[in-house]
Parts: C-alpha cells; structure tokens; sequence
C-alpha cells in the first residue's frame, strides 16, 4: 500500500472537522435546562479553545496537503504524519484543562506530565514539518 501525505493530510482534516463539529455539539448539553449538572463539571472555555484549535490545526493540514500537492520537493509521509500527529495532540492541553487536567505545567500528577510532555512533542512536530516544508519549497525554486 502507497502512502500519499495529500490524501492522508486531506482526510486527516476532515476527520478532525468532523470530531470538532461533535465536541461543539456536546458543548451545547450544558446550556440546556437538562444539562445543568454536566457544565459544573467542564470547563466550557477550555472546551471552546480545543473545537476552535481543532478546526485551525485542520486547516494548517489542509494547507500542507496544498502545498506538498503542488511543490513535490515538500511532499513526504513522514512530514504529513508529523503533521497529523501534531493536528490531534496540540489541543490536548485545552482539552484536558475541560476536565481539570493542566497539561500546559510540566509538574504534578503522572497524567499531567506526560500530557504536557505530548503537547510539547506535538508542538515540536508542527514546528520541524513546517521548517523542513517550507525549506523544502524554497530550495526547489
């Protein structure tokens, strides 16, 4: 099986479009009179922060899907994969932060650690695939 970063990128995107429709969606139980006990519970602006991050990192892979289309020199699995990964776990920290986790502090409990330590990873990941595309692009032209 071939491995195509466009495509991956592309449905990757849409995926993440598609989940973060689904966190808005349940971002609207709480402020039903029914959903009164679940918005004790959540953080609605941490929650907020994660659909609209998720929604953004999705179009960042729509973007590097765009480019490694058109300047082959950019086109390579593993940048979209570092891509892909990055696309998930950079929202990690808001998310977490929903339910009462800090994943932006490198400290406390072991499930608050490793999350901020996957935040970094990911924000690494976005960091060296745009670096490498970008150069990529530049010293093909």
């Amino acid at each position: 099986m071939n491995f195509d970063p466009v495509f991956a990128l592309s449905c990757n995107a849409a995926l993440q479009v598609l989940v973060s429709s689904l966190l808005g969606t349940f971002m609207l139980i709480p402020l039903q009179p029914w959903g009164k006990k679940l918005a004790a519970r959540v953080n609605m602006k941490s929650l907020l922060a994660t659909h609209m991050d998720w929604y953004m990192l999705a179009f960042m892979q729509w973007g590097a899907a765009f480019m490694m289309d058109r300047w082959d020199a950019a086109r390579d699995p593993v940048l979209a994969l570092l891509l892909m990964f990055g696309g998930w776990t950079n929202a990690l920290p808001y998310l977490l932060r929903g339910f009462g986790v800090n994943a932006f502090v490198m400290g406390g409990n072991a499930l608050q650690r490793v999350s901020a330590g996957i935040a970094g990873l990911s924000v690494l990941a976005i960091l060296w695939a745009w670096t490498a595309i970008i150069w990529r692009m530049l010293a093909s032209a």
